[in-house]
């Protein structure tokens, strides 16, 4: 299984609740994908402010890492891995 790095920015329905974030759609190159299951989530501090990443399976079976940066309030695709 080989990522490709992308750093694209995408939109993104999430859920922000008791100070966790769960992201459950979002959409790239026109496409809007449904978050099936979160594998994992991780914090890197940048400075003052914190990344917020999670690596994710989508609905096409593909495997996502998304990621939201308190910075600017944004999110991003950070990688990829496309099997279907």
């Amino acid at each position: 299984m080989v990522y490709e790095d992308i750093y694209e920015p995408i939109e993104v329905i999430s859920l922000f609740r008791e100070g966790k974030i769960k992201p459950l759609r979002f959409k790239w190159n026109g496409r809007v994908y449904r978050i099936n299951r979160v594998n994992g989530y991780w914090v890197s501090p940048q400075g003052y402010n914190k990344q917020y990443h999670f690596s994710l399976v989508a609905d096409s079976s593909d495997y996502f890492e998304i990621m939201f940066d308190t910075a600017d309030f944004q999110w991003q695709l950070a990688r990829v891995c496309l099997e279907g």
